[in-house]
């Protein structure tokens, strides 16, 4: 019992459905429109949240007034003291508030296009080995659900967080199907992004995909190690990378890190 439900998952990850080579222009249509409604509702009256995360918005503020506060993601005008983040996200609102104007609606759309960006890419990691129907149901299902709708409604992190980290799966995945080194890289690296939005949270996904890489990759058994031991490095570099030079400046120059 357990050999057969090894080949099977075996199978479901080492190549596509032969049905889903030639993806139907009704599906991409039919996905478009599932877009939409997902941007509408993450979208309507996003107004009447206001600025979302008082703590945030205040971040925000100080950071459009120049490059210093920007870049050290300061808390205050004064660039006393750093927010409780790493900068990606926060960088993201801020330019958008400044693309917009300093309004709660500008803060709280660079989390609706993530809800609506994960909606796509549930649909392109699903289509793609359970097919096109399902893949569409999934996304509809997702798009309608109250929380995440909720979610998009905030200026907190946690949807281009999740958006990094399904793009994250479509690489990995890719590097399983393909054998192409240059897959399992970018997902590395985008993991080291996804740190520098919310931290630790990123790495929650990595023992599982170290496990199934081994378990599944095209690779012979030793250049799959070698493989997850040539991430590991990528990943730290890029996690710390913001870190690293941050704390390289003399705390004279910088907000203090809190």
């Amino acid at each position: 019992m357990l050999q057969t439900e090894f080949t099977v998952s075996k199978r479901l990850l080492s190549a596509p459905e032969k049905a889903e080579k030639k993806p139907k222009k009704w599906a991409l249509y039919v996905l478009i429109l599932i877009a939409l409604l997902s941007f509408v509702l993450n979208f309507w009256e996003i107004s009447r949240f206001g600025y979302g995360n008082a703590y945030y918005a205040a971040a925000i503020k100080s950071m459009m007034q120049n490059f210093h506060n920007f870049f050290f993601v300061s808390f205050d005008p004064a660039g006393v003291v750093s927010v409780d983040k790493p900068p990606i996200a926060l960088w993201i609102q801020t330019l958008f508030v400044l693309a917009f104007g300093y309004h709660g609606w500008a803060m709280l759309l660079p989390q609706a296009l993530a809800g609506t960006g994960c909606t796509i890419m549930i649909y392109i990691l699903l289509a793609k080995r359970f097919g096109q129907p399902t893949g569409l149901i999934a996304a509809l299902v997702f798009s309608l659900t109250p929380s995440v709708i909720v979610a998009s409604l905030n200026n907190t992190m946690d949807w281009q967080l999740i958006l990094i980290l399904l793009v994250v799966t479509w690489a990995f995945f890719h590097a399983l199907e393909t054998g192409k080194a240059r897959f399992i890289v970018l997902a590395a690296i985008l993991v080291g992004v996804g740190f520098n939005i919310k931290m630790l949270e990123a790495y929650l996904i990595l023992p599982a995909m170290a496990i199934v890489f081994i378990l599944f990759s095209k690779r012979r058994i030793k250049k799959r190690f070698l493989a997850l031991i040539v991430c590991i490095p990528i990943i730290l570099v890029v996690s710390f990378s913001w870190s690293f030079t941050v704390d390289h400046i003399p705390a004279a120059n910088r907000p203090y890190v809190g």
